[in-house]
Parts: C-alpha cells; structure tokens; sequence
C-alpha cells in the first residue's frame, strides 16, 4: 500500500518509537488518569502524549514480529502496523490505546506457531537455544537435550516446528522457550499471564 509523502515521516518515528520503547510511565500514567477522570471522552493528548500512545499501540499489536508483515529491513512489521496507527484520529488512537490496555492485562502473552517467527528471526532463536544445551549438558542432561530438540524444530526445513510464546509489552518472543505442542505452550502462557496481572497490572506504569 502506498502512503501520502506527508505522513511517512511521521510513520517512520512511530515504528522506531515503537520498536525501542520510547514511551515514559510518566506521561502513560498521566493519560491514564486523564481518561479515567474523563471517562475517556473529549481527551485531547499533548503531542508528547500523543507521540507515547503511538509507539505504544503500535508495539502492543499482535500482527507485531509475525513473519506475515515482515520484511528484510523490518522483520517485525513495524512499519505497517505504524502507518496505520499514524493515520488515527486523537479519539480512535485513544479508543485503542483503552481496549489494548484491557487486552495486554490479560493476555500480555500469546501462543504462536513457530512458523510465525520472522525468517532472519529463526537462525537467532536456534542458536540462543543451542548455546543453553551445551551451557547446561554438563549439569542438566535432560534439560540440554530438550533446548537441542527445540533448536532443531526451528531450523526444521522447509518451515520451523511447534510452538513459542510471544510478550506483547516487550515485543519480542520469550526467549528459550519452545514447546512441541500448543497445549504445553498454552498452559506455559497461562503461568506468564497469570504472574503479570499478580505483579505487573497493579504497578503498570508505577
């Protein structure tokens, strides 16, 4: 899709923003409370706050690190997913940031297939896992064994096997973690929601 030359600079500091987390818990727990006091209407953001609420919502997207929307120079996704949330207006950009937010206090993890995991992804991930089996052989036998079977399913041809755990606040995937099987990795995601909404929710922007 082709964009207006007046906004693709503003979408290129959106995925970036995005990308390195260039929001402040300041600023998120200032709109919080404006919106909370508002009941989320007639909220006019600063350019600051709107600035945060971008890279925010852009880095919380579940189409965020798939390889669906990736490309060599952005295997994430980013830039689309940016280009869309620049083009929002002030009320819808804070009408997502509202459901997102109810959304990531629940569901901060998801399952993904393997086969989601961008392409100049999986050699990183194979090799992270590799380099625990043989940190852990010495010690862990079984342990070490099992992060070398995940090393081998994600550098499985033609497409990686099983299944990972994508975080939506850190957009990244759970590192060292891969199961053979979706019902292993739900429960696997479960646990990491379960201990978020215990001992993040409560402080989120604290």
């Amino acid at each position: 899709m082709t964009y207006p030359h007046s906004i693709i600079a503003t979408v290129k500091t959106v995925a970036s923003d995005a990308r390195f987390s260039e929001w402040d818990h300041p600023t998120m727990r200032d709109v919080d409370r404006a919106l909370s006091y508002m009941g989320g209407l007639l909220f006019s953001p600063t350019d600051r706050q709107r600035a945060n609420l971008r890279a925010w919502v852009t880095a919380t997207d579940d189409r965020i690190g798939t390889d669906e929307h990736g490309t060599d120079s952005d295997p994430f996704g980013f830039l689309p997913v940016a280009a869309e949330v620049a083009q929002l207006t002030d009320d819808e950009l804070t009408g997502r940031y509202q459901e997102r937010r109810r959304t990531v206090e629940h569901n901060r993890y998801d399952v993904r297939d393997a086969r989601q995991i961008p392409t100049t992804e999986r050699p990183l991930m194979a090799d992270s896992f590799q380099a625990a089996a043989e940190a852990l052989a010495p010690s862990n036998a079984e342990r070490a064994r099992n992060y070398t079977a995940a090393a081998r399913a994600l550098r499985s041809a033609p497409t990686p096997e099983g299944f990972v755990i994508w975080d939506r606040l850190n957009h990244m995937y759970v590192i060292n973690l891969h199961c053979a099987d979706r019902t292993g990795a739900a429960i696997e995601a479960d646990r990491l929601n379960h201990r978020h909404r215990v001992t993040y929710v409560p402080h989120m922007w604290s």
